[in-house]
């Protein structure tokens, strides 16, 4: 399957290129960008348990993004450079930037995406494929973004689409944390042991206020992922709105290597409920989410590396994803576009859990707000936000590492500055 599907999407590209060549000589239609970011973060934790510490990340990074568009509506191709280094990083606080030999974090630099693009619609149905290094983003596995540099994955994406529909298929054969400048690594299961390949199935459909979602992921030998929603939106009047969803995501053991895991396991598994409810009116909303875990703690990565995905409402600062635990949250958020401040937006939540299996006297919270601001006029591309999280978690979970690191108190300030300005 795996040389049939790359064979496929190599047709597809010779024959967007072919296709392109001989509309050429007619004429040739493309639309280029070329974007400069810079980005500057400051992170600031302080540990509240007693004799806690305060810790700081400030680093910052420059990154280049070139987009070719789609050649005559064909092929293209995407290429993003970027460089990230330390200002003021405490000794062991690096969290945007390696560590390095002092602790204090060192500069990297190096490409973040190479890939090669291409779609086609016949008779409604629209295709779609690329192929190379890439952010990736799906309902079980997303390269992260949050910090100065993101990480991304080696691979290829097949989609077919038409009336509302969506099928597609994702292989992934290698990854570059955030913190590497390595274009691409070998997968490997966080025990010196390589993974072969992660592959995705998934398709989705959406009619007039309905959206459904389903996806299929295995790491091969490792972990294997199934997530399933059902969403509906509909209006009440003019001015407000209401949300629903329900999610369901099982997580399981996939062969030898979850076998040979001391934190898997052969007969690892584990499952969730997420339920979800919004209103919305005008520029505001107000949310309420619960869910429930059962039967382990759930593992939502497929392989070592920053590209874990709880898609849970209960993915806040931490995932309440514990076996056993009971979670909900509350959120809210207001666009201040009616008030004359367009680009300013404040969203806030609380969250809680409890009932966490075989930690005796579990539960934890938390706050948290996140207020942005994007400038418009001579300022177009700057933008400014601040995010907070006060959490608190109590509990003992004796010899379990994996859940006693979920124990803790802290508070966690995080300033993000960012400007973009486009070459073209």
């Amino acid at each position: 399957m795996k040389t049939l599907a790359k064979s496929a999407l190599g047709v597809a590209v010779a024959a967007a290129v072919a296709a392109t060549s001989v509309q050429a000589s007619e004429a040739v239609t493309m639309d280029p960008s070329l974007t400069f970011t810079y980005k500057n973060y400051y992170f600031h934790t302080k540990d509240k348990e007693p004799g806690g510490q305060k810790t700081n990340d400030w680093s910052h990074a420059l990154i280049a993004d070139f987009d070719s568009g789609y050649v005559n509506d064909l092929v293209g191709a995407v290429v993003t450079a970027g460089y990230a280094g330390p200002l003021d990083v405490d000794p062991g606080a690096a969290t945007n930037v390696p560590g390095g030999a002092d602790g204090k974090g060192d500069a990297i630099s190096g490409f973040q995406q190479a890939y090669l693009k291409a779609q086609h619609s016949f008779s409604g149905v629209d295709f779609d494929g690329t192929v190379g290094v890439k952010k990736r983003g799906l309902e079980t596995y997303s390269d992260s973004g949050s910090r100065v540099l993101s990480a991304s994955s080696t691979g290829y994406d097949l989609s077919v689409g038409a009336e509302g529909a969506n099928l597609y298929f994702t292989e992934i054969t290698g990854f570059s944390e955030r913190t590497q400048s390595g274009l691409s690594f070998d997968l490997d299961d966080g025990n010196d042991n390589a993974v072969e390949n992660i592959r995705i199935f998934g398709g989705n459909y959406s009619y007039e206020g309905l959206d459904l979602v389903a996806e299929y992921g295995e790491s091969k030998e490792l972990i294997e992922q199934l997530f399933l929603k059902a969403g509906y939106s509909f209006e009440l009047d003019d001015m407000s709105s209401v949300d629903l969803d329900a999610r369901y995501g099982k997580s399981k053991a996939n062969g030898n290597l979850a076998a040979n895991d001391p934190e898997i396991g052969a007969d690892y598994k584990a499952k969730y409920y997420n339920l979800n409810a919004s209103y919305n009116y005008g520029n505001a909303y107000v949310g309420l989410g619960y869910n429930k875990t059962k039967d382990g703690d759930y593992i939502d990565a497929y392989v070592d590396g920053n590209s874990d995905n709880f898609n849970s409402s209960l993915a806040q600062w931490e995932d309440y994803s514990l076996a056993g635990e009971k979670a909900y949250v509350v959120s809210g958020g207001y666009n201040f576009a009616d008030q004359g401040l367009e680009g300013l937006s404040w969203d806030v939540w609380y969250a809680k859990g409890d009932d966490a299996e075989e930690i005796s006297d579990f539960k934890r919270r938390e706050y948290g707000s996140y207020i942005s601001y994007a400038f418009d006029g001579s300022l177009e591309g700057l933008s400014l936000a601040w995010l907070y999280v006060n959490y608190r978690a109590q509990g003992d979970a004796g010899v379990d590492t994996f859940r006693e690191d979920t124990l803790y108190d802290a508070d966690v300030n995080r300033l993000y500055l960012t400007y973009s300005v486009a070459a073209f």
